[in-house]
């Protein structure tokens, strides 16, 4: 994000009280009172997580690792799992977001690995591969060894 610019509250002079010179908004009220405040409300947050296996597997993943940035309701995400070798046939899910998905859900694609659509259900905080040829959902077996880079964005409530 952008620096604020803040060179027309630089330029305005404080009053010297004889009502002749300066600007009749008092800097230091403005600063305090106006701009911090909208600053820090209008900053965008940045943090990690883990992303985490939520088929009921209890699958643990080699590499796990996620970020987001979240904007208001806006939330940006980006993560890296690679599955462990397994025959599971539970549905594949990975979860542990930062926040949860709002109506009407959303969707992510990836940028590397095995090419999949992600499906983000309304009102959770997981992810569900579907195989784009068929429309079916994977199983943690079908997600075997995969490496998979995801980004998404979503809505939260």
């Amino acid at each position: 994000m952008a620096a604020i610019n803040r060179a027309p509250w630089t330029a305005l002079v404080d009053d010297d009280g004889s009502n002749l010179t300066g600007s009749i908004w008092n800097k230091a009220a403005i600063k305090d009172v106006l701009l911090d405040p909208i600053d820090v409300a209008i900053a965008p947050t940045y943090g990690t997580f883990t992303p985490a296996d939520f088929s009921g597997a209890g699958l643990v993943f080699p590499t796990a690792v996620g970020t987001f940035a979240r904007h208001g309701r806006l939330v940006f995400l980006w993560m890296h799992v690679v599955y462990p070798a397994t025959s599971n046939a539970a549905q594949a899910t990975i979860g542990g977001f930062p926040a949860i998905v709002a109506a009407p859900g959303a969707g992510g694609v990836h940028g590397y690995g095995k090419f999949l659509f992600w499906y983000i259900p309304d009102g959770t905080a997981y992810m569900i591969p579907i195989e784009p040829l068929s429309g079916s959902f994977q199983t943690n077996a079908n997600m075997s060894g995969a490496n998979v880079i995801v980004s998404a964005t979503y809505l939260t409530p």
